[in-house]
């Protein structure tokens, strides 16, 4: 008896000091892949990754990795910019420079890590197809790392299970669709690429049984997957579906009823934390802990604690430099100030789609009420109209979200300087009719908008309902 208590203290002390750390979305592309000219260059100036940097960034992120000193390392997915085998390869050498430390890497693809069609070279001032891998290389190419020797593998999917710390079990989700991908060097008529997720009712089947399994001997669950289950936003799964599994929220229902409370994902390339309630009093619940780009500002990199009574406290660091460029923060920085304009152009062109049949109309009811009319013709020039006055307001908003802890920024500064860009636009398109247009945007067509706006940034969820719910982005301190 008092060797198994002994046995059972030490198992506690060991997880009570345990650490582990959780990057994602890392998009190594291997130097072997690259000879220097306009094809990276033009590449990675139309880009808010530091693409040609993600080599060094990673070098650096695996030394300070290692000089954390974690037991467990979790990387949910998008391990490489398109899926390049060498790509793959080149992060299993830092993941055996972590190994060699007593460190336990365990790696979840992306959706850009298998089958991948636009797997390229970059030679010079052209770009050439690269080998990609299949799922069954993925796997052996990660032997060590998640698909190896005493792990759990689900037969339907890359998703696996395993024990890399006394008493917490790991849940590897595979969300991806990779399977459903085309590719002409394989003889596939076109290339074809699927990026939105959904965990297959099988392998939902399978997770739920392995999680039950652990909680039924006293073991507590993490997951980890690549593609959001909660959203990080009011109707994330209207505007951006792709980055959030289908039936997610059936899915989600599942896993805590399972015994799954927390889950680490990536994707969206934001360092942001949100919590699903399913009802009013707030007893049952699953967290998402969403992690920003490891070659994108902030360069954030999640280190978690596990303390006595199964708590795990969340602390998030960056990368602020490399060896190669002491200012690498800044320069990140302005990426995403410079990502402006490919927002607005996304926006513009969305509403463009959706008003596109209408367009003559709702010129013709404007020239109607007398004066001058100036309509965009065209997406490209509803864009420049949209840029000419709501830049500044799109670039501060970008930097929120990516930062993460958005209400801690000037919301209301934000939500006004937005305000006033829209009442500007409306002057430049109808300036005879701009104050009365403008009193309708005011108090009938904002109100509607204005959840969505909090939702995201006050970083707010289930707005104005009996759950809603703020979740810290950057420290947290959760009950597994």
């Amino acid at each position: 008896m008092l060797l198994s208590a002994m046995s059972a203290l030490g198992s506690t002390a060991r997880t009570a000091m345990s650490r582990i750390v959780v990057i994602s979305d890392t998009h190594l592309l291997s130097p072997d892949l690259v000879t220097a000219g306009s094809a990276i260059d033009k590449a990675d100036a139309g880009d808010s990754k530091m693409m040609k940097m993600s080599d060094d960034i990673m070098s650096a992120i695996t030394d300070s990795i290692i000089g954390l000193d974690p037991q467990v390392v979790l990387i949910t997915g998008d391990l490489t910019y398109n899926g390049e085998r060498a790509s793959h390869e080149r992060m299993a050498h830092y993941l055996e420079r972590m190994a060699q430390h007593g460190i336990r890497p365990l790696v979840i693809p992306g959706n850009h890590d298998c089958n991948n069609p636009y797997a390229k070279r970059f030679d010079g001032d052209r770009t050439a197809p690269a080998a990609t891998v299949t799922r069954d290389e993925f796997a052996r190419i990660y032997r060590n790392y998640g698909y190896g020797k005493g792990v759990k593998r689900d037969p339907a999917s890359l998703s696996y299970c395993c024990e890399p710390i006394d008493g917490i079990v790991i849940i590897g989700i595979d969300s991806n669709m990779d399977e459903n991908n085309t590719l002409t060097c394989r003889g596939d008529q076109t290339d074809t690429y699927y990026n939105g997720g959904r965990v297959k009712p099988e392998t939902l089947q399978w997770v739920t049984e392995q999680a039950r399994k652990a909680c039924s001997k006293g073991k507590r669950v993490i997951a980890m997957m690549h593609h959001h289950l909660v959203p990080h936003f009011d109707q994330e799964e209207r505007f951006l579906a792709n980055y959030i599994v289908s039936d997610h929220n059936n899915i989600a229902r599942q896993l805590m009823q399972a015994g799954i409370h927390t889950l680490f994902t990536g994707h969206l390339h934001v360092t942001d934390a949100a919590t699903l309630y399913y009802n009013e009093e707030r007893t049952d619940s699953i967290v998402e802990i969403a992690t920003g780009s490891a070659i994108c500002y902030p360069f954030a990199m999640r280190v978690a604690q596990l303390r006595p009574s199964h708590h795990l406290a969340i602390d998030t660091r960056w990368v602020n430099a490399t060896a190669s460029c002491p200012t690498l923060r800044q320069q990140g920085r302005q990426r995403i100030i410079d990502a402006a304009p490919a927002l607005a152009s996304m926006i513009s062109g969305k509403a463009w789609n959706r008003l596109e049949g209408h367009i003559g109309q709702i010129k013709a009811m404007l020239e109607n009420g007398g004066g001058q009319v100036n309509m965009p013709e065209s997406p490209q020039q509803a864009t420049q109209l949209a840029l000419r006055h709501l830049k500044e307001v799109l670039s501060r908003t970008l930097l929120a979200v990516v930062e993460g802890n958005e209400r801690q920024q000037d919301v209301e500064s934000i939500i006004n300087q937005g305000k006033q860009g829209t009442k500007a636009m409306i002057q430049e398109v109808v300036p005879s009719q701009a104050d009365a247009l403008w009193e309708f945007f005011q108090n009938d067509v904002y109100p509607r908008l204005d959840p969505l706006v909090r939702s995201v940034l006050e970083d707010r969820n289930a707005v104005g309902t009996p759950t809603e719910s703020h979740t810290d982005d950057l420290q947290l301190d959760l009950i597994l």
